[in-house]
Parts: structure tokens; sequence; C-alpha cells
């Protein structure tokens, strides 16, 4: 009798988990009818009808399966039903023709989709109904002949005060700045030198527009005016550097080689106080046995790169300036290990070590046993210690083994919630483990999935056990 209340709380709680599941699929079911009714209403009944079909028959029978208390079926169900539903709002309205501009012209018919016209003018406006369509008609809101591009006889379209029958320029208004006044069209540079009227400070004398359109003197002829130019009687040697100021520079790095430039060396023999010779590279400093040039090394790992058969790549002299390589990123380079595409100690010579209940790849820690915990709970069984140590060994023993993702999984009995919790207590059970056999607590990360990632169907014992399991991914 004294396990009375106890036998009686475990049938309430179970109630109680029964009521709130079918609540939930009650509510989910509810929620796709709705959002079926939204697609039939975009056109999922002619566009996708057999998706459409498909999402409700199985709505329907998820609800029947509800109402029998199969929440698991009904559940499957819903997740059938989801699948269709994608497909159904996905194209729902793919084969209904788009008219943005809602004039009864398809777009793919409509010439002005943005505008809303008529089909006879397939879809384009005409605002004043002249006949001339408002993207060819100049005066859109008055009617007008299709001769005068849509506007009325007479009139001066431009509104320069010229009428439109003697206008050169009916739609262009002239300027009026007393030059070329009558022929109606606006002449916008009056002095023909590229500088317009607005902005030319001398419009009717040519100029060049770094002197705001007005002419200057410049003795040198290196377009530098003679009021800015410091060496007014020696031209510029416009070669990119400091040349505003007109004066030539010879030598732009200051490395005695005077710059490989036609200006300078024209009048070589002039500089000859400063520099000499001819440099290859201008503006950056080198030896003159390397032409003016400096002495690269791109990758900066000392190897020259006119000797460096890498110039790209960092490697030591010894290797003519490659990288020595190192694919597994174990610390033993490729030349010296017996394994270079497995991780591994310097002790076993750059290869994994052999272990009798793990297996390590460059992904993960393999297992080939479960680890075995207390039925419900997250302490770890006894008998599980001797591969756990191995797996600690391994991460301790491979320095380039960076980060480890310690997965919790649970198999599908019980609540969700309640089955991450447990996954991630047991992960979380599992790291401090390892931590406790002198793995770096920083490379460890543990997170529970619960039944999210089977690797098998929960339909039998068997396939739930494979799925309550720990896995260790190497991610760094």
């Amino acid at each position: 009798m004294r396990h009375l209340p106890l036998l009686l709380m475990t049938v309430i709680l179970a109630a109680l988990v029964s009521c709130a599941t079918g609540e939930k699929i009650a509510e989910e079911i509810q929620s796709e009818k709705q959002r079926l009714s939204v697609d039939e209403k975009r056109g999922a009944r002619v566009c996708v009808p057999y998706d459409l079909a498909m999402a409700r028959v199985a709505l329907a029978s998820a609800q029947m399966e509800l109402e029998a208390g199969n929440y698991h079926i009904a559940e499957d169900l819903l997740l059938k039903e989801k699948k269709y539903a994608a497909n159904t709002a996905k194209y729902a309205d793919s084969c209904i023709p788009k008219d943005k501009d809602e004039d009864g012209v398809p777009d793919d018919a409509d010439k002005c989709p943005l505008q809303p016209g008529p089909a006879k003018y397939d879809g384009c406006p005409d605002s004043d109904g002249d006949g001339v369509l408002d993207l060819d008609d100049k005066c859109p809101s008055v009617p007008g002949l299709r001769e005068r591009q849509g506007c009325p006889d007479a009139a001066d379209s431009d509104g320069d005060g010229i009428p439109d029958n003697k206008d050169r320029c009916p739609f262009d208004a002239e300027d009026m700045d007393g030059f070329e006044d009558k022929d109606g069209c606006p002449d916008t540079d009056n002095d023909k030198d590229g500088v317009l009227d607005d902005i030319d400070k001398c419009r009717d004398q040519a100029g060049p527009a770094s002197n705001q359109g007005c002419p200057f003197h410049d003795k040198d002829g290196d377009g530098i005016p003679d009021e800015m130019d410091k060496c007014p009687t020696e031209p510029e040697d416009g070669d990119g550097f400091e040349d505003q100021d007109g004066c030539p520079e010879a030598d732009n790095d200051k490395d005695g080689l005077c710059d490989e430039n036609p200006v300078i060396q024209k009048s070589v023999d002039k500089f000859k106080s400063i520099c000499t010779g001819a440099d290859k590279c201008p503006n950056d400093p080198g030896p003159r046995e390397n032409h003016g040039c400096p002495v690269l090394d791109g990758d900066g790992d000392g190897v020259p790169d006119v000797i460096d058969k890498c110039p790209a790549e960092a490697g030591p002299m010894t290797n003519q300036g490659c990288p020595v390589n190192d694919r597994d990123g174990d610390g033993i380079v490729d030349k010296d290990d017996k394994c270079p595409d497995e991780p591994g100690p310097i002790e076993e010579q750059g290869c994994p070590k052999k272990y009798k209940l793990i297996v390590v790849t460059a992904q993960k820690i393999e297992l080939k046993q479960t680890v075995f915990f207390k039925t419900g709970k997250a302490v770890i069984d006894g008998k599980s210690y001797p591969m756990l140590k191995e797996v600690a060994d391994a991460i301790k023993s491979v320095p380039s083994i960076k980060k480890v993702l310690i997965e919790g999984h649970t198999d599908n009995v019980g609540g969700r919630n309640l089955n991450i919790k447990l996954s991630q207590s047991r992960a979380d059970s599992v790291r401090e483990f390892l931590i406790d056999e002198g793995v770096d607590g920083s490379k460890l990360e543990a997170t529970g999935y619960g039944p999210d990632k089977p690797i098998s169907p929960n339909k039998t014992e068997k396939g739930r056990a494979m799925n309550r399991r720990v896995e260790f991914n190497i991610v760094q």
C-alpha cells in the first residue's frame, strides 16, 4: 500500500505529458491548415495541385490519429505534411502571370510594367489622350499633335519665349546669356573650351579646367601656370611624384640613381650633383647593382625573391625559400612523418597511437564501444572509464588537436526537452571526466542534441540503442 501514492503520481504525470503533447500537435495542425488556406488563395490549387492535395490528406490523417490518441503517428504525418506544404508555399503563385502595375496587362507583355495603361497601348499610359504615349509625349499633360511630339501647334514647349515654330531646340530652353540667343538653343560652353559656362570664370575666352576655364601663361609648357610653378623655366617631369610644384624631381627615392624618365634622362648631366645613371625603380630605393630596385622578399622569409623558389610562401633558405609542409598539422614535417595525413605524436613518428577501444582520424575520435551511463542519469558507468581514458590520452598526445566537440545524443523516447537536458548533462559529465584525466578544458566543448540527430530509425530497440551515443568531433 505504501507504493500506491508513488504509482498514482506516475500515472498523473504521464497523463499530463500526453495532454501537453496532444495540445501541441493540435496547435500545429491548426497552424498548418491556416498556412495551406493562404497558399490556396495565392494560387496553389492551380500551380501545385498535387502538393496541396497531399498536404491536406496528411493533415487530415494527422487529425484522425491525434483524436485516436496516436501522438507519435500524428507527429510523423505532420512531418510528411510539412514537406508537401513547403513546395506549396514555394510555388503557390509560380504559374500566375505577374502584373506589377495592376493594369490587366501581364508584365511579360507590358511595355510599361511599372505604369498602368490600356491593353491597346501594350500597357503604356497616354495621360492626355492625344494618341501619343507618355513615353514619347513631350507635353504629356496637354493634348497635342503627333508631329509636334504630343505638344499643341504654335506652342513654346520649353518656355524660353521663342515659339516652337521658330525654335531650333523647342524642348530645350535658350540660356539667354547674350551669346547666340536667337536660335532658341542653350549654349552651355560659349568658348568651346570644355568647361561649362556655369562654372567657367572666363566663358568667352578658352582656358583649361585646371584654371577654371581661363587662359594662363606657362613658360616651360608643363601644364602648371607660371604663377603656381616653383620652377617656371624647368618643366615638371610628370612621373606622378610631387608633380604639383612644377619642378622636376631627378631622384624620387634618393638612392643616388637618376630616375629613368625621359624628361630627367634628357638633361641627366644637369643633375649629376645629386644622381647619375638610370633608376628602373624610381620610387623604391635600391642598390646600383640592382638598377636602383630594392632586393625584394615578398614572403618575408629572409630568402630574396630572385632566388626564392616559392616567393609567395615563407620557407627556410635550406629549402630554397619554400615551406616545409606538415599536412596533418601534428608538428612533424611531412618528410619526417610516417603518416603525413594522420596526426600523431612524435614518439610514434607522426602516426596515430594504436588504441584498443578508439580510432583517431583527422576529423574525429571514433569509439568502438558505447559510453554507458546510469539509467536516466548523467553518471558515467565505470565500464566506460578505460575507453574514455584512451580518448583523453589521444587528445593530449596530438598537439594539433585544438578543439574537440563532445556531442551527447538520445533516442526519441520521452519528451524532447527532457532528452535535450539529459544529453547536455551527459556531454558535460564526459567533458569533466576528460579534464580530470589532464585534458586542457579550453580544448573541450560539450553540446547536447537530444533526439535531433538520429543515425538510425527509432522504430526498433536496436535503432534506439544506436542513437543513444556520445561522439567526439575534432573541429580545430
